[in-house]
């Protein structure tokens, strides 16, 4: 029986609960005992947004912030060696406040230019309500033109605009509040309108709050062994099942298997790429290049984010009912009655006895 919103809401004490769990199974000594139940208490939390129905929206949500704590247990974990790393374990309340924790988004960073904090209070406020004021009006203009009715392909692409808009907002509104108190933070993105590569985008300039702990807790560790490529495609696939849960705890089997295959598809297309893009020599770092070499690269860059991104954001937009789109197909119309367009004063004569 799936759990119904809003006592779903509750399943976001499972990430606590597991990332309590993992930590301390971090004690055990046998890697060949570790490892596999490690292994199985992420794939029981993964289980959990699916075991729900609610809202599409409030099951993107529960999907998307299982999925990153999920990554975030595993990326936090390194802190705490067997004996806790200081000599004792560490409490249930560290474990929590260390996965909760914003950090990555909050991480100090020296000013890019010399104005004042409230200059740049001012600037990135304001820019960040023209964002969120822009993303809405889209959102509303998206859902009277029902692009998708066209081509869903199309629909997905002002989806892209919508999402990048509002993301950039967002960080804008984070920095500019951070800012009024005098602080200067890293936020969410760091301009990924100016990255040169896909390596670039994604492990620098995208999402601070996902990336990072991406490369704790897959690249990092592995590129330590000599692996840095499946480093690589370990955090790929781990962020593509971060970004499949929400979709396979929307709706039943029959509906979400194939978009979240989608889903997983774009990620492991992405992963591909950037490996790609190392071995043909394509992720040099911008200082690197002539002007000309970097702008090409950064359109190169952007026009590949762009096309592949209505992979993800496609199946996103029907399980949240974005400009009308749903994961169900659309009810065939209901057949004209056989009467239909004959004159209404048409009367049938009964039968002759």
């Amino acid at each position: 029986m799936l759990i119904p919103y809003p006592l779903s809401i509750f399943t976001l004490a499972a990430p606590l609960l597991a990332g309590w769990a993992y930590v301390r199974l971090g004690g055990l000594s046998s890697p060949m005992v570790r490892v596999p139940i490690r292994v199985a208490v992420l794939a029981l939390l993964c289980v959990v947004p699916v075991l729900t129905r609610g809202p599409g929206p409030v099951q993107m949500t529960l999907g998307l912030l299982t999925g990153y704590l999920a990554i975030r247990i595993v990326a936090v974990s390194g802190r705490w060696r067997a004996d806790g790393g200081t000599g004792r374990r560490p409490t249930a309340r560290q474990i929590a406040r260390a996965l909760v924790s914003v950090e990555d988004v909050m991480r100090p960073m020296p000013p890019r230019d010399p104005a004042t904090s409230a200059g740049r209070a001012k600037t990135a406020l304001v820019l960040g309500a023209i964002s969120a004021a822009a993303c809405v009006a889209l959102l509303v203009l998206g859902a009277r033109i029902r692009l998708w009715e066209w081509s869903r392909y199309a629909d997905a692409l002002l989806v892209c605009l919508e999402v990048g808009i509002g993301v950039m907002g967002i960080n804008n509104l984070i920095i500019g509040f951070a800012a009024v108190h005098g602080r200067s933070v890293s936020g969410i993105q760091d301009r990924p309108m100016l990255s040169a590569s896909l390596g670039e985008l994604w492990a620098r300039r995208w999402n601070h709050l996902v990336e990072n702990n991406l490369a704790r807790a897959f690249f990092v560790p592995l590129g330590r062994r000599g692996a840095p490529a499946l480093g690589m495609l370990a955090a790929f696939i781990a962020s593509g099942v971060m970004h499949v849960m929400p979709v396979l705890a929307s709706a039943p089997p029959a509906l979400t298997l194939r978009p979240a295959a989608q889903v997983l598809g774009f990620f492991l297309l992405s992963g591909g790429l950037v490996l790609a893009e190392r071995a043909a020599g394509l992720d040099p770092p911008a200082r690197d290049l002539q002007p000309g070499a970097v702008t090409l690269a950064r359109v190169r860059t952007i026009v590949l984010f762009v096309v592949l991104t209505p992979l993800m954001l496609g199946p996103f937009a029907d399980v949240t009912g974005v400009h009308g789109r749903s994961l169900r197909p659309p009810a065939p119309a209901p057949a004209p009655a056989p009467w239909a367009g004959r004159d209404q004063n048409f009367k049938v004569r009964p039968a002759e006895p």
